[in-house]
């Protein structure tokens, strides 16, 4: 890195440095990234060091779009998680799809709930994370989150389709440091969390991180005798979370780090299923009970509960020609899911099952920086998961006793049906990536990876019934029919290249042209179909694998007052994954169908800017706009309304009334991408009144949303599967007829409109945090969502239609402390 001039040094600015100095001295330790070798006086206060090409680097001297927010903003900003960071980041949304998070970046999201990697890849340390799960949770010992932008295929591999989030944690350094803290909220909100880090002798430093949280949760909870009363709240949180790391510096060049996490979240927010729209039962009898609105539910059993374990090692050796390392990591994680599909009181059905993931992974990185200018990097991963249901909680549907009445225990409920499911994943790539400095200013790259990935999957379906034919409440008996067992083996494989040029204007101001390709092997049904017919489910059961070849144009500069980011991005997106959740009577199992799309394209800009007019004050605004849409040819199953059933809710829009219909094909060629709002903006603004090291703190941000489809991308309208195939089977080459259903009604002319859909809103949130002079206790007052906005998380349409929502207002009281760093 070039010389940077130096900065005046306010108490403030002293604290930056010294946050600045300790990342540098960590950088070392920052998962597949070298140490900085870097005299203090080089170094800009200011700068930001990344690690997205796998090497430490200044953010502006990064070829793609790179979102990244330091341990000392995250704090000022009382950032807690990777979901707080969407008020803060262009191109980020994360939203839910059932019970499990979803990120979005630039419109490349996946809808497919159940037990479905993303294609968002996630990383935690260097080590890829197969659940979302994280994305909720508090990280006390953040070091940096970092946001890489557009398809990372080379560098990040298999499903970094829109790209990749990296969470580094802090490793001990050769100081003592630590923090505590303790957060009381709204909905009895209790938060506890810290770390400490430090060296233990001049060879051994140590690690320890934790969070405890509690919530009674935000969703009222319907009465269970008095309709439009309620009994307080419910589908609160339970989240622990245990992070260790032993560094050993075992010679001058050889570094071992030890690490073990134990994660714990339940988060029951995604598994309720009460309708607010399309209720096609009335509010009488057991029913009577059942809430209307938005917030508000009710059921017989929730519970979504995530455990955990990993372990890792990192091994670094530097040589002669560079720095060669290995992580290796091995992960065991438990995830407990309860649902009752109707959300009533109604003693009816519930779904249970106990998902077993247990995955193995290596990843190997050569770093060489011996060549003159020539920055080059070769690698290689393995990676293993082992997907298995529970044998006694194989996705089992349990029914209540015929005539039960509201409120009957669950254990009295009977084994109607299950489904098991097992299925091993193993993906192996190689790569190479290499920059070539042409001169001073001029950088060229050139990168590609190779993958490789297999899968095994079987299912087996067992009725608790006389015959399939007569599986209705009331009728199960202990020996199970068993369906035919079915194993099926499916491989993928593809090349992943990326291409950039930089040209530095001026020392920290760069322009960037910039080609990137991603993928996401293909997919199988973990749920055959519930007609038992496994032949069917070997030839439905399959998706392809999907891909990205993305083109981007940047500006980036970096001073010691302006941060700014430009950027311009076009995307082809082929066979990219889709899926609905629909329920399937007579105990409502929940089902997920994947679908493919041939193809999307995606175009957009997006601008980027940390500005500080005067010391203490920071301006941080950016925006994104962005056209997604489904390509010509696009054809979605999903649900439409019967207009000639009765609908029980009351709503302006009758559309929103009518039960749904669903197994109804739509052309959603034009139509807009899931999560993919054509224009997002966020403004933020933080003043610190100094007093010695610490003083007063306030900070506002406000996020705006425009409108988009949440998750499901149904039409009002379309044509029954039924007789789309009959004309498909003519015409190979037909779409469905979008204006079929609603034909010849007054609603005829929505029929091409996308019914998921969340008005545009705004997100203001804000905090005023005050810190003693010696920089060590902190108090803050903070406020959420102050506007109160209610929005939703996720929005299906299925057999009626649910939306969980966005947290509403929340304000609570932090108090901490803090030493060393």
């Amino acid at each position: 890195m070039k010389k940077q001039h130096g900065i005046p040094a306010s108490p403030v600015r002293r604290r930056a440095m010294r946050r600045l100095l300790a990342l540098t001295a960590l950088s070392g330790a920052v998962p597949m990234a070298p140490a900085l070798a870097q005299d203090t006086a080089e170094v800009d206060a200011n700068a930001i060091i990344v690690t997205a090409q796998r090497r430490a680097e200044a953010v502006e001297d990064v070829p793609m779009s790179v979102a990244v927010l330091p341990q000392g903003t995250l704090s000022d900003l009382g950032i807690n998680s990777v979901r707080d960071l969407t008020n803060v980041t262009t191109g980020l949304q994360v939203n839910n799809s059932g019970s499990y998070p979803q990120p979005a970046i630039r419109g490349i999201t996946t809808i497919n709930a159940g037990a479905y990697e993303n294609n968002v890849a996630l990383f935690v340390d260097g080590l890829y994370q197969y659940t979302a799960q994280v994305l909720n949770m508090e990280l006390p010992n953040v070091q940096n989150i970092q946001v890489l932008k557009g398809p990372q295929g080379t560098l990040y591999g298999r499903n970094a389709t829109g790209g990749a989030i990296l969470i580094d944690t802090l490793d001990p350094g050769a100081t003592w440091e630590g923090s505590a803290e303790a957060t009381y909220g709204r909905f009895d909100d209790k938060r506890l969390r810290g770390y400490v880090a430090g060296p233990v002798s001049d060879m051994v430093g140590i690690s320890l991180a934790g969070t405890i949280r509690r919530t009674d949760g935000y969703y009222k909870k319907a009465s269970f005798t008095t309709p439009g009363e309620f009994d307080g709240r419910t589908l609160g949180l339970k989240q622990d979370s245990i992070r260790a790391k032993l560094k050993f510096d075992l010679t001058d060049t050889f570094r071992a780090t030890l690490a073990y996490n134990y994660m714990r979240a339940s988060d029951p927010r995604g598994v309720f299923f009460t309708a607010t729209e399309n209720v096609s039962t009335p509010y009488t009898g057991a029913n009577a009970t059942r809430p209307r609105n938005l917030g508000e539910v009710a059921g017989d059993a929730f519970n979504l509960d995530l455990k955990q374990h990993e372990g890792s090692v990192k091994l670094e050796l530097d040589t002669g020609l560079g720095t060669l390392r290995s992580i290796t990591g091995y992960t065991a994680g438990n995830l407990r899911t309860t649902y009752d599909a109707d959300g009533t009181y109604n003693a009816t059905s519930y779904s249970d099952s106990i998902i077993h993931d247990r995955t193995w992974q290596e990843a190997v990185d050569f770093t060489i920086d011996a060549i003159d200018r020539l920055d080059l990097i070769v690698g290689g991963t393995y990676y293993h998961i082992h997907t298995t249901y529970d044998p006694d909680y194989a996705n089992v549907a349990f029914v209540a006793p015929a005539g039960s009445p509201p409120g009957t225990p669950l254990s009295s409920y009977r084994r109607l049906q299950e489904i098991n499911f097992w299925r091993t994943k193993e993906a192996w790539a190689g790569f190479v990536d290499a920059t070539f400095h042409a001169t001073d200013k001029l950088s060229i790259n050139l990168g590609g990876r190779y993958s490789k990935e297999t899968q095994d999957v079987a299912a087996q379906k067992n009725i608790f019934c006389t015959t399939p034919a007569t599986c209705t409440v009331g009728a199960v008996i202990a020996t199970p029919y068993t369906s035919e067992t079915s194993s099926q083996g499916s491989s993928y494989s593809k090349f992943t290249p990326r291409a950039s040029i930089r040209y530095e204007l001026a020392p920290r101001t760069n322009i960037y042209a910039s080609y990137s390709k991603g993928f996401r092997a293909g997919e199988w049904n973990s749920v055959p179909p519930v007609d038992t017919n496994m032949a069917l489910w070997k030839t439905l059961g399959q998706i392809g694998q999907e891909s990205v070849d993305a083109f981007e144009l940047g500006f980036k500069t970096a001073g010691r007052r302006l941060r700014l980011d430009l950027a311009a991005f076009y995307y082809d997106y082929k066979d990219l994954q889709v899926s609905y959740t629909t329920f399937v009577p007579p105990t409502n199992l929940a089902v997920v169908s994947l679908q493919s799309v041939p193809k999307a394209k995606v175009r957009g800009a997006e601008a980027t800017v940390d500005y500080e007019p005067i010391d203490n004050l920071h301006v941080r605004a950016g925006a994104t706009l962005l056209h997604a849409r489904y390509g010509d040819g696009s054809v979605f199953v999903g649900s439409s309304v019967n207009l000639a059933g009765t609908g029980y809710n009351l709503n302006d829009d009758p559309l929103k009334v009518f039960p749904n219909r669903s197994a109804v094909a739509m052309d959603i060629s034009g139509d807009q991408m899931a999560r993919a709002p054509d224009f997002t903006a966020f403004a933020g603004i933080d003043y610190l009144i100094e007093k010695g090291d610490g003083g007063l703190r306030f900070a506002v941000n406000a996020k705006y949303t425009d409108s988009y489809v949440v998750t499901n991308p149904s039409l009002w309208g379309g044509e029954p599967l039924a007789a789309y195939n009959a004309r498909k089977a003519l015409d190979p080459d037909a779409l469905p007829n979008n204006g079929a259903i609603l034909a010849g009604t007054p609603y005829a002319d929505r029929s091409d409109d996308q019914r998921a859909r969340q008005g545009k809103y705004v997100l203001l949130n804000a905090s005023v945090t005050w810190t003693d002079p010696t920089d060590h206790y902190y108090v803050r007052v903070w406020g959420n969502n102050l506007t109160d906005v209610t929005y939703k998380v996720h929005y299906n349409p299925s057999s009626q239609t649910y939306a969980p929502v966005g947290e509403p207002l929340t304000y609570g009281l932090s108090i901490g402390y803090k030493f060393g760093a």
